[in-house]
């Protein structure tokens, strides 16, 4: 076949040779040709192939791990302040107690046990006046709080809502029976302002700053 077609023309014969290559192709490919079954592994084993030696070409950069987020808080992120409710005792204007912790109410300063203040009918002892608007607002004694922080006395800073959900340091300052503590927080600077234009509690005469007389009374 071959030697016969030798002398057959110069066009037929490529077209010819062209042909036969073409068949010897196709047949090339159905021998390579995988089951069904087989397609998938292969075709992932060879992309793993790939992904490897682009790797190690340096081709492919490594991912960086995203942080873990844990309900909503990323991974080594601040706890979210604890919050609790409590039957609680009144310890003086800006104190309560809770069994044996002390809850300094965030905020506010209101005047020590031992201060005495001025008032209209002569001087009084205001530290004791702040006590009982402490216990008026906190009524039958359970609160709701947020614990902000912890104070050198080991006191746990906290944020509290009485019953009625007013906030408790909010509500003595506008009475007038505590100050904004600016040196901490600017959050009741308002209500302070409102007190002292209305000369409600304390704006009702003259007296010291807690922290002025405790800077006097205290070693």
């Amino acid at each position: 076949m071959i030697f016969h077609r030798r002398r057959q023309p110069p066009d037929l014969r490529d077209a010819l040779n062209a042909g036969d290559r073409r068949t010897a192709l196709q047949r090339l490919r159905v021998r390579l040709r995988l089951p069904w079954w087989l397609r998938w592994p292969a075709a992932l084993a060879l992309a793993g192939c790939a992904v490897a030696i682009g790797w190690q070409a340096g081709l492919i950069l490594p991912v960086t791990p995203l942080p873990r987020v844990t309900y909503g808080i990323p991974e080594g992120a601040p706890a979210p302040a604890a919050q609790f409710t409590a039957r609680v005792g009144v310890v003086d204007g800006d104190t309560l107690s809770m069994g044996g912790e002390r809850l300094r109410i965030h905020g506010i300063d209101a005047p020590e046990m031992a201060q005495i203040c001025d008032g209209p009918r002569g001087r009084y002892p205001c530290g004791e006046a702040a006590r009982a608007a402490m216990a008026g607002v906190v009524g039958r004694g359970v609160v709701a709080c947020r614990q902000l922080d912890t104070d050198q006395y080991r006191r746990r800073i906290v944020r509290c809502h009485d019953e009625q959900g007013r906030d408790i340091g909010a509500e003595l300052v506008r009475q007038g029976w505590a100050l904004a503590f600016t040196r901490y927080a600017t959050d009741y600077v308002a209500q302070e302002a409102a007190a002292r234009e209305a000369r409600r509690g304390l704006w009702d005469g003259r007296f010291d700053a807690p922290w002025d007389w405790r800077a006097r009374h205290r070693p």
